[in-house]
């Protein structure tokens, strides 16, 4: 069964990466992916039926042998838009990879990866500012003229990175 597709994602060097765990079937078993960029899938065997032992692509049509323990990688090479499908060397275990354009991720994948980005202190504080700004605006329209609500607007900001920065003072980001 197909669950919803999980985003591949790009480690330090920029390299667009996914991990599929092999138990029982593949977890995940659909995977999201840039077009245009070579993918590396690691494959985490955790199953000893004779099934998992291989793993064939479509395109680029190749079959592997997957570890008995361990992990195993395979670097597809950048490809068009479309779908790859993988299954295991008995038709039993299936998969599939959605390569899509950037520009034409869905809205909720594209927000999600700038939320990422902006896992720093003064993001956070933007995002929040910016997500206040509403309020701001009805408080203007009510009570303030134009300069009084710049200068609220401003207030705010500041207000949200100060305390972004203290709430994040102590803590530190994996490497």
């Amino acid at each position: 069964m197909l669950e919803q597709a999980v985003r591949a994602g790009f480690d330090g060097s920029g390299q667009q990466v996914v991990d599929v765990t092999v138990h029982r079937g593949y977890q995940p078993d659909s995977i999201r992916a840039r077009a245009g960029v070579p993918l590396r899938v690691i494959f985490h065997r955790e199953d000893s039926d004779a099934c998992s032992e291989r793993v064939v692509f479509s395109s680029p049509h190749f079959d592997r042998r997957l570890s008995a323990t361990g992990t195993t990688i395979i670097d597809l090479p950048a490809q068009g838009r479309g779908e790859i499908r993988f299954t295991c060397g008995m038709g039993r275990y299936r998969g599939r990879i959605e390569l899509v354009d950037a520009g034409r991720l869905p809205i909720l994948t594209r927000i999600r990866g700038w939320i990422h980005r902006l896992e720093t202190p003064i993001g956070t504080a933007l995002l929040l500012w910016l997500g206040t700004l509403p309020l701001i605006a009805l408080l203007a329209v009510f009570a303030l003229d134009a300069t009084a609500a710049i200068a609220a607007a401003g207030a705010a900001f500041v207000a949200w990175v100060a305390g972004c920065l203290w709430a994040f003072r102590g803590s530190t980001r994996p490497a």
